[in-house]
């Protein structure tokens, strides 16, 4: 008894750390505002610290400390370099337990500014290693310093075949934390005529083929919609090309949508266009909703982990038009869209009872419960 309250008291003082670019919309910032909302719940301290001051876009507990780093240097490498230098006074100054960084990029770079600070730092990389870094210098730096990391999350064992063994032996995979409560349940009534997609309007996500394959595809669809969420770079970009090609009535970009799940749950079907992904949150949480989806086969391998191909979706492969428009149009056959949403809802009852949560805890503060399990 007194062991164990013992251990309760220590898990309350222990202290951890987040630190990311900023919260704007996007899968590895939910990714966050989950682990900070759990780790309070469960009695740690939790600072998160973003270097760049943006809106914080998901929902975060009060409890949450988190402190955001301005520069106002013009020059992009000092920029870089003072935002960090402001990052190891935070670390000094509060000194957690354990850091977690993340994305990737974030992750090197904190390896590095964070040298001979005896702090535990962890990495998750969230993305294709095979892409992710796009720098070079970051791609070495990567080299350099990953072995110098506590531990490495991966998201999918994919991903983590890129490394060596040396990295490997101090790294898990992870799926993506999914709070399944606030994930409305299957839409029952029927589908309305619209096509969906959602993430960041940038290269990776590739919504141009999505517009080209849409373009051919409402040739003999003419009553379906195209309806992309998000915001990025090539917002005008995209919006140029559907006006050139006269889809202003038909292809829209809404931008971004706090409840997006509740928005899109009657859609027709969810399309990932994506050349390559990790573990697409927002295509898991169309499959717990029952939505009918399409993926492209893309690295490094997350659709293909949530996907048996014809039977809960559909994958097709990376930047072929024709195959998505294929996939598209099969799924205008309302009891086959039906039968594949029903059997991607199933995926729901896996995340229900996953420990997912317990899993990150159980990793980041060396606990031997269900490591492996």
């Amino acid at each position: 008894m007194v062991i164990n309250f013992l251990i309760i008291i220590q898990d309350i003082m222990k202290t951890i750390m987040i630190v990311t670019r900023n919260m704007l919309a996007g899968g590895a910032e939910r990714v966050i505002a989950q682990l900070a909302n759990y780790f309070v719940s469960k009695n740690y301290n939790c600072y998160l610290v973003t270097l760049y001051k943006d809106e914080v876009f998901y929902s975060i507990n009060t409890k949450v400390k988190i402190c955001q780093i301005s520069s106002d240097s013009k020059s992009r490498l000092f920029d870089k370099f003072n935002r960090y230098m402001q990052l190891r006074k935070i670390v000094k100054q509060k000194k957690p337990d354990i850091i977690l960084s993340m994305p990737e990029e974030i992750g090197i770079y904190v390896l590095l500014f964070l040298a001979f600070i005896k702090i535990p730092i962890f990495v998750s990389e969230r993305n294709n290693p095979w892409v992710m870094p796009y720098k070079k210098i970051t791609r070495i730096f990567r080299k350099i310093l990953y072995p110098f990391a506590e531990g490495i999350v991966f998201q999918t064992q994919k991903a983590q075949s890129f490394f060596p063994n040396k990295i490997k032996d101090k790294s898990i995979v992870i799926t993506n934390p999914i709070d399944i409560n606030r994930i409305p349940f299957q839409c029952k009534k029927e589908r309305k005529k619209r096509i969906v997609a959602a993430g960041r309007l940038e290269l990776q996500k590739n919504f141009m083929l999505l517009i080209d394959a849409f373009s051919d595809f409402q040739k003999e669809n003419e009553e379906y919609t195209l309806v992309i969420y998000g915001e990025g770079t090539l917002r005008k970009k995209l919006q140029n090309k559907i006006d050139e090609i006269g889809l202003q009535k038909k292809i829209f970009l809404p931008g971004k949508e706090e409840k997006l799940l509740e928005i899109i749950n009657d859609s027709a079907m969810f399309v990932l266009s994506s050349d390559y992904e990790g573990l697409p949150n927002v295509l898991i949480e169309a499959m717990c909703m029952g939505m009918p989806v399409i993926a492209t086969d893309c690295p490094s391998g997350g659709p293909r982990e949530l996907i048996n191909n014809n039977i809960n979706g559909i994958l097709v492969p990376v930047n072929n038009k024709k195959k998505l428009v294929e996939a598209m149009i099969r799924l205008t056959d309302n009891d086959l869209a039906k039968k594949m949403g029903d059997n991607a809802y199933n995926i729901r009852k896996i995340y229900e009872k996953q420990d997912v949560f317990e899993k990150w805890e159980n990793f980041l503060f060396k606990k031997k419960d269900t490591l492996n399990e």
